[in-house]
């Protein structure tokens, strides 16, 4: 069986032609479809399905399989595909459910002298970032800009575990999936085709906790997933926006974080703005959809589709 790439050079993938318009997004609670069309400069769904799932049909793991039915989510797969009036996809990109496949951005000291050299480092630092045995992994790693004359890199991994049963799933179903990559850079692709100067960031926020990525013109800085209750996530993020604050601005000129996407109810994205101000004292700016250049009814459940939607904004870059 022919191996699906997860991320596989994403950043590559931001000039390719041929990225597909549909994307599937797969959570825990819900599972999104989408083909969007764009007119002018507006991204607008041509086609959109949502379906709530059974409670622990998915468990997001990143070491262990995450279906519990593989028949009962095939089924779910096919109902949200027919909501949206999409038959059978001819191609599509897919997100995995948060926490199920991981990406980080890694720091090197200097640039290795050697080939070999530099891949052994990248997977000694792929084994301590994610805590598991390299051959237990599908990576990928790509070339970012460099910070403070040190290179980086964004690593992306999942576990052969969690890949393969997904992948057995597509089979089952005879749908040609062409990329996969982690929920968060999905969301985030909203922002990093912005290509902004300043900096912005996207919160995702779910049960056991949150997921963010902070952009920088069409790079992620930082991404974090952050595993908390509830009532601790508005603590835990003003931590990380402190060491953002502290470790990831440039030295030479002010870069401002004005620009915040929070995927969660009004009343957490209000609070959530409220954290980036008093975190780097300075105003910001809570994004809505059509900040983001998607013409969509404002009763769409956009959290449930965001990362669907981001990853099939791909087929324009």
């Amino acid at each position: 069986m022919q191996q699906l790439p997860v991320i596989s050079g994403v950043w590559d993938y931001l000039t390719a032609p041929d990225l597909p318009r549909t994307a599937l997004a797969i959570g825990e609670t819900h599972l999104s479809i989408i083909t969007l069309r764009r007119s002018g400069g507006e991204f607008e769904p041509r086609n959109l399905g949502v379906l709530k799932l059974p409670a622990g049909l998915v468990n997001a793991s990143f070491n262990e399989p995450n279906v519990s039915n593989e028949s009962s989510l095939i089924e779910h797969l096919n109902r949200t595909a027919t909501q949206a009036g999409i038959a059978r996809p001819r191609a599509l990109s897919v997100a995995l459910p948060s926490g199920s496949a991981r990406s980080h951005v890694i720091t090197l000291d200097s640039v290795p002298a050697s080939r070999l050299e530099f891949s052994q480092l990248i997977e000694w630092k792929i084994e301590r970032t994610f805590g598991q045995k390299f051959a237990d992994l599908k990576t990928s790693h790509t070339k970012l800009n460099d910070f403070h004359g040190r290179p980086q890199w964004l690593v992306t991994a999942v576990h052969r575990r969690v890949l393969e049963q997904y992948e057995n799933i597509f089979k089952q179903m005879r749908w040609s999936v062409g990329m996969i990559v982690p929920q968060h850079l999905g969301e985030a692709q909203w922002l990093i085709r912005q290509k902004l100067d300043e900096d912005q960031i996207v919160v995702s926020l779910n049960e056991a906790g949150f997921s963010t990525v902070i952009v920088r013109k069409d790079e992620p800085i930082m991404v974090r997933e952050v595993e908390c209750a509830p009532e601790e996530r508005e603590d835990e993020f003003f931590r990380l926006l402190v060491f953002y604050r502290d470790r990831l601005l440039p030295t030479e000129e002010p870069i401002r974080l004005s620009r915040v996407l929070t995927l969660g109810n009004v009343a957490e994205q209000r609070r959530f703005r409220d954290v980036v101000v008093s975190a780097l004292e300075n105003h910001v700016v809570s994004l809505d959809v059509n900040q983001i250049g998607l013409k969509v009814d404002p009763n769409a459940p956009f959290n449930h589709f965001a990362a669907a939607g981001g990853l099939a904004t791909m087929a324009w870059n």
